[in-house]
C-alpha cells in the first residue's frame, strides 16, 4: 500500500473513516490493506471467481455502511472477515436452496481414486479433497493453514471457541490424510 496512510494504524484509519472529512480516503486505505486477505478467504470458501468478487465488494460495502458502529479499539481484519464469512454462508445457503443443474460429464473418478502421481495430478487431488471437506472444516483449514491466523483470531471471526476450532482442524486433517491413504498416527485416534 502506498500513499499518505502507509504508516497509519488500523485504529487510526477506522477513527478517520468514521469522520465526514477524510473518511472515504481512510476507508479506501483499509480496503487496500485488507482486500487481498478477504479475497483469498472468500475465493476459498465459494470456489467461484465471479461470485467471490461480488461477495468481496459486498463485504467492503457493508463495512463502509456500518463503520459508524465499528469500535476502533477492536480488530478491523477480524471484523471485515466476519462480514465476509456471513455473506459466504448466505451464498452457500442460497445455492443449496437453488442448486445448479447437474453436469453432463459422467464417469469421473473421485480424487483419492486417481492413481497418477504427477505433481499436477497430486495438486488436483488435493484441491478436490479440500473441496470435499464440510464448509466448517474448510473454513478453519483456510484461516489457520493458508492465512496463518491464530486460533484466537479465528475464534473472533467465527464466534466459535478455540477448543472447537482445534477439534475441527484435527478432524479435517485426519479426513484429508485418509483421502490420501495415509494411516492415522497416534493423534488420529479418538
Amino acid at each position: 500500500m502506498r500513499g499518505p496512510f502507509t504508516d497509519t494504524s488500523d485504529r487510526e484509519l477506522c477513527e478517520r473513516a468514521r469522520r465526514a472529512e477524510g473518511g472515504r480516503e481512510a476507508f479506501a486505505a483499509l480496503v487496500d490493506r485488507y482486500q487481498p486477505a478477504v479475497s483469498r478467504s472468500v475465493a476459498r470458501s465459494l470456489r467461484n471467481p465471479g461470485e467471490a468478487e461480488e461477495v468481496v465488494q459486498e463485504t467492503f460495502l457493508r463495512a463502509w455502511q456500518q463503520i459508524a458502529r465499528f469500535r476502533p479499539e477492536t480488530n478491523f481484519p477480524a471484523w471485515v472477515l466476519t462480514i465476509a464469512r456471513f455473506l459466504c454462508m448466505a451464498r452457500r445457503k442460497e445455492a443449496q436452496r437453488h442448486p445448479p443443474p447437474a453436469p453432463l460429464e459422467e464417469g469421473r473418478e473421485p480424487a483419492a481414486a486417481a492413481a497418477t502421481g504427477t505433481p499436477k495430478d497430486m495438486l488436483e487431488r488435493l484441491r478436490e479433497s479440500y473441496s470435499s471437506l464440510p464448509p466448517h472444516q474448510r473454513e478453519v483449514v483456510a484461516l489457520r493453514l493458508f492465512d496463518d491466523l491464530s486460533y484466537r483470531e479465528i475464534a473472533q471471526i467465527t464466534g466459535e471457541s478455540e477448543v472447537t476450532l482445534r477439534s475441527r482442524l484435527h478432524d479435517a486433517l485426519v479426513r484429508l490424510k485418509s483421502l490420501y491413504g495415509v494411516p492415522p498416527g497416534p493423534e488420529g485416534k479418538r
